[in-house]
């Protein structure tokens, strides 16, 4: 409980205090390119990723705002076994519209942090092996979430750039024969141009 509290009150500390464009309620929208990687898995998946958002900030620096993300990504080279031992590459694509909340720290300063998390619906498919090492595709049709971390550096009062990272439970349904995939996380950095208003 006392590392709880700590926690709280280390937020507290860093969200108050701070004035300039701090004041008041404000509109956040960014655009971003990046990669997608899959660490944990035994696919090894990577490819790139393309991010929106668009919210509002309330003064004391949380957020809420809609998201779309695109990702679409290639892994390790494995035997399918339905077509004469031929190898085939792994995919792990995905399409995916939510919310996402964030909380801003610094904000009158010229690099502002934040954490997020995020709900998301998600439409994708896959192309991995099953149990006899046969490939299928299957379409995806599920809910993810993401847990983000990032920093704006601003370039004026309005414009910037935004480096962010997620780390989200891949977009595939957690059934008996997959959840030791399906568990793993999936890793997104994103870095692209951010506009407040």
């Amino acid at each position: 409980m006392k590392k709880v509290s700590k926690w709280v009150a280390l937020l507290g500390v860093l969200g108050v205090g701070t004035q300039a464009v701090a004041d008041g309620w404000h509109g956040y929208g960014s655009l971003g390119a990046g990669i997608t990687l899959d660490h944990l898995s035994d696919f090894r998946a990577k490819g790139p990723a393309l991010h929106g958002y668009l919210g509002v900030e309330s003064p004391p620096g949380l957020s809420v705002g809609l998201l779309a993300e695109v990702s679409e990504t290639w892994g390790t080279k494995l035997r399918d076994a339905s077509r004469q031992g031929q190898l085939e590459r792994t995919q792990l694509d995905y399409k995916a519209v939510g919310v996402e909340v964030r909380l801003r720290f610094f904000r009158d300063r010229m690099f502002t942090p934040w954490v997020g998390a995020r709900l998301s619906k998600s439409w994708g498919s896959t192309l991995t092996p099953d149990e006899m090492g046969r490939f299928l595709r299957e379409d995806v049709d599920t809910t993810s979430m993401a847990f983000r971390v990032g920093v704006d550096g601003w370039l004026s009062e309005r414009w910037g750039v935004s480096a962010a990272t997620a780390f989200q439970f891949c977009d595939v349904k957690l059934t008996k024969d997959s959840v030791d995939e399906c568990a793993k996380l999936l890793q997104s950095v994103i870095v692209g141009p951010v506009v407040r208003f």
